[in-house]
């Protein structure tokens, strides 16, 4: 660049040289505008359609939702595209693997890729990006965007720390793949987790720097037909061979269905074991495992709790807003039906009017044989609901206080993973300490602890910004 500038007679300074360069670096070993898109943390979603050449490309953005941009990719790119992803993932995109799921890792930004072509595709190659938030989605996060409220939760937070076993549902887009991560920031640092992906979406990347004893998998995708690959179910099954630890699957697509319900038979008393479905309801999740995936009627009993994800619309239609709708509990004494032999029972149940998730008469009243199984295994809640209650609320006023604190203080930063691993990690060690000192959980002192120890940091915090 420098030597073309002299030869023109042009003279280019140090910035524009690199300027230049960063463009021509994206330009060819790049993917072009697609980099600038994605580099914008507002935006959520990309899509260039096929004819590539012809048609404009499209977004979703965070405030204004679907857009059209004034982008039209050249079909050169969309072929240059299509070859770097080949490359990048290892994985065939032909006639006989029309479709290719993949990552993208750029410096600024992540994103979910994919990608189709002839034959599914008649007119060609067209590109699908879904774009991954830059740091990990957090609990307190979703409790100041209104897709759940603090019982909530502190409800999963629970469920969680009593190594339940759930399915995150939702449609597409519905944000069940964010809540997952941000579950995983609710697991004790001092456990082993094991992730199993087809397509590397959740934050294992920042999780491990955040110092979380983490190991990921990565499987055959499940449209794809052979490769060198593990499959999906195969490697849920090699997970089991690793010791004790928390499994999590970042989608249930397929054959992997059974194997994910036998790891959580084995696995439900050890650790947490969780995963993502699509599904609308508690009972589209079992109709899909059961006849969709050809999972055993008996098998979906492994699972504990369903958490439905799903968009909210506006009358008008041109808004959407994320919400858990429903937390439910999978009870055990059902044969061939749980939706008719109330094998299902909502403990959180989403109210349109009040736009808020509203616990229901069974939570409230504490029946829940989940929740009672927990209890049965720590001696000061065996028995005692309303210590078990006492115990659920003091999670759900810790997170609530701490978005408070965000907002009052305009310190979004302890909303982030690096505070809320740290937050979590002190509640524990809270938990234990006034259990060895006064004898008994004092729910009232740990808080009261927790307070003090949140203000402090707060406090000096800001004196070292100022």
């Amino acid at each position: 660049l420098q030597e073309l500038a002299d030869n023109k007679g042009i003279e280019i300074s140090l910035d524009e040289l690199k300027e230049l360069s960063n463009i021509l670096v994206r330009y060819t070993v790049g993917f072009g505008l697609i980099e600038i898109l994605l580099n914008d943390d507002k935006i959520q979603d990309v899509s260039v359609n096929s004819p590539i050449g012809q048609t404009n490309a499209f977004i979703v953005h965070q405030e204004y939702d679907e857009c059209v941009t004034n982008i039209i990719p050249a079909r050169e790119d969309g072929e240059s595209w299509a070859t770097k992803f080949r490359l990048l993932s290892g994985r065939p995109l032909d006639e006989a693997n029309p479709v290719l799921d993949t990552e993208l890792t750029l410096e600024n930004a992540r994103a979910r890729a994919s990608i189709m072509t002839r034959p599914l595709n008649p007119l060609g190659l067209s590109f699908a990006f879904r774009r991954h938030r830059d740091t990990p989605w957090t609990l307190p996060l979703f409790i100041k965007a209104g897709m759940i409220n603090p019982l909530a939760a502190g409800l999963m937070s629970f469920f969680i720390d009593g190594a339940r076993t759930m399915l995150i549902a939702g449609t597409r887009g519905s944000g069940k793949t964010s809540l997952l991560d941000a579950s995983l920031l609710e697991i004790m640092r001092k456990f082993r987790i094991i992730t199993v992906e087809d397509t590397l979406e959740l934050s294992t990347r920042r999780l491990r720097e955040l110092g979380y004893n983490l190991q990921t998998m990565k499987v055959r995708a499940a449209l794809m037909s052979g490769g060198t690959e593990v499959a999906a179910d195969e490697g849920i099954r090699t997970s089991l061979r690793m010791g004790d630890s928390c499994l999590i699957v970042g989608e249930v697509r397929s054959l992997e269905a059974s194997a994910l319900f036998e790891s959580m038979r084995v696995g439900a008393l050890a650790n947490v074991v969780a995963g993502t479905i699509h599904g609308g309801s508690p009972y589209a999740v079992f109709d899909r495992v059961v006849n969709d995936l050809k999972g055993p009627r008996t098998s979906f009993k492994a699972t504990d709790i369903i958490i439905v994800a799903n968009p909210i619309r506006s009358p008008d239609g041109l808004h959407k807003w994320r919400r858990v709708t429903q937390i439910t509990e999978v009870r055990k004494n059902w044969e061939d039906d749980p939706e008719r032999e109330h094998g299902f029972v909502d403990l959180m149940r989403y109210n349109v009017k009040t736009d808020q998730l509203e616990p229901t008469d069974e939570l409230i009243n504490g029946d829940s044989e989940v929740i009672k199984a927990i209890a049965g295994n720590v001696k000061e809640w065996a028995g005692d609901w309303d210590a078990v209650w006492e115990n659920i609320l003091l999670r759900a006023k810790i997170k609530q206080k701490l978005v408070e604190y965000a907002i009052k203080l305009k310190r979004d930063d302890i909303l982030e993973a690096d505070f809320v691993a740290k937050n979590n990690d002190i509640f524990h060690e809270l938990i234990s300490d006034v259990r060895e000192t006064q004898g008994k959980l004092d729910n009232k002192l740990v808080f009261k602890k927790w307070d003090e120890w949140i203000r402090a940091f707060l406090k000096e915090s800001s004196q070292r910004t100022h």
